[in-house]
């Protein structure tokens, strides 16, 4: 919970604490008052609300509508004195509407010598169920609370696990032994062939490393790096593949200013290599594009003649980051001729 959550917490609770004391010290005033001007007594009025069943399971449904709607869309700690005005309004409306059901379904309640609709008893009838949804939407309130609290620390918990591993899987992608061993088999073939290339091999696997290594302890980075990152990759993987690789990058300028989570991007390029054929019969085609606020990664499909061994723990650790880091979730689609991931952008 950050700083500002907590501060709004507490001004949401001072305000309700006001609020339940305000109506205590005008409880304590209206009660002596009705019964020694009206002669009409709170537990008999209260009494007589709670035996009409149909009437106080109305009131106590709408105490859960309320109380829903109010946490649906405005989280406790979030606008506290909007919140607390619409659930003083709302607990009024409900009281002021179950008094007239009341009315309207007993019309022989205790009555004074007023024969008027909103006379003395009817607003004594709307203090009782007043005090009687107080209570339900208090308690349906303390209820609700913890469950969120829970769940925050439940989702927190989560987003830990997912964070832990994923970086483990980053750590085990650095040391990749068969990425390696075929850079290794690239870069010997450039050393017999050319120097130039060769060197220049160099300071591209290093670099590809050292973006590894920083990045290994941050939740988001931002697309451009991203990009230069891949580049990166992709010109290592041309070297291996002979060309046969044909990676389009269509990003507009605003997109790389927004974030993604690191390697992401990375770690789709792998997949569709590790699953597809890459040949100059069958060139494997990698279209990166942005749209709809999202970074749209798709490939042809052409499988491998051989069975590739593949546990789906890549895309399943990028969803959980996802879902952990942006509260969003990829789309993953396959159409049996394209393969298609989004991945959400964050401003």
């Amino acid at each position: 919970m950050t700083a500002g959550t907590k501060r709004n917490t507490i001004i949401e609770i001072l305000l309700l604490a006001f609020f339940v004391l305000a109506f205590r010290l005008a409880f304590e005033g209206a009660i002596p008052f009705f019964q020694n001007h009206f002669n009409l007594n709170f537990n008999e009025i209260l009494t007589g609300l709670l035996r009409n069943y149909p009437l106080a399971l109305l009131m106590i449904m709408l105490d859960l509508l309320l109380v829903w709607m109010l946490v649906r869309h405005i989280d406790y700690g979030e606008k506290p004195m909007l919140r607390t005005m619409l659930e003083i309004s709302g607990l009024l409306v409900i009281a002021f509407c179950s008094a007239i059901l009341m009315k309207v379904m007993s019309p022989q309640l205790q009555g004074t010598e007023d024969d008027s609709f909103f006379n003395y008893s009817f607003w004594y009838t709307a203090l009782a169920a007043l005090f009687f949804n107080m209570i339900i939407i208090a308690g349906m309130d303390i209820y609700a609370y913890y469950g969120r609290v829970q769940k925050k620390a439940l989702d927190l918990e989560i987003g830990k696990k997912n964070k832990a591993r994923f970086q483990y899987q980053q750590l085990k992608r650095q040391l990749n032994p068969h990425f390696l061993f075929n850079s290794l088999n690239s870069l010997d073939y450039l050393i017999h062939t050319d120097a130039d290339k060769a060197s220049d091999y160099v300071r591209k696997l290093a670099s590809l490393y050292r973006h590894f290594l920083k990045v290994g302890e941050e939740e988001t980075i931002m697309l451009k790096d991203e990009m230069d990152f891949v580049r990166l990759y992709v010109d290592l993987l041309s070297q291996r593949f002979d060309n046969s690789l044909k990676v389009t990058f269509n990003v507009e300028e605003e997109a790389l200013e927004k974030h993604i989570i690191p390697c992401s991007l990375q770690l789709l390029v792998e997949n569709a290599t590790k699953h597809n054929i890459v040949s100059k019969d069958k060139p494997l085609e990698i279209n990166i594009t942005s749209r709809d606020g999202c970074l749209v990664v798709s490939n042809n499909i052409q499988p491998k003649t051989y069975r590739v061994s593949s546990t789906g723990v890549g895309l399943k650790n990028i969803r959980g980051q996802y879902l952990s880091v942006f509260q969003k979730d990829i789309t993953i689609t396959n159409d049996r001729q394209t393969f298609q991931v989004k991945l959400p952008l964050l401003d």
